[in-house]
């Protein structure tokens, strides 16, 4: 399994690191949680068991999440199972 890297093509911050990993010739599974059911339902049995998740189910139970919230995007799970949204921290890993 190579890295996989949970993002949507809607968020900045997804298509910026998409940019620097193919520059940096790393080879990842892109999951598109927007991109269809399948990989919306991947990516929420994911959110729904990970740490790394808690403070962004947290935050989902406040009124203003709609508004202000994020989801968790982009997270990258590595081969070895560690999961982690920082993108520096994953470049020294693979």
């Amino acid at each position: 399994m190579k890295l996989q890297f949970y993002g949507s093509h809607l968020c900045p911050k997804c298509v910026e690191s998409q940019k620097i990993l193919k520059e940096k010739g790393v080879e990842y599974e892109f999951i598109d949680v927007n991109g269809d059911l399948y990989n919306l339902k991947r990516f929420l049995a994911f959110w729904v068991q990970e740490d790394i998740f808690k403070p962004f189910r947290e935050q989902a139970e406040k009124p203003d999440y709609a508004d202000e919230g994020r989801i968790g995007l982009p997270c990258f799970r590595l081969e070895n199972g560690e999961c982690s949204m920082d993108l520096d921290y994953v470049l020294t890993k693979v």
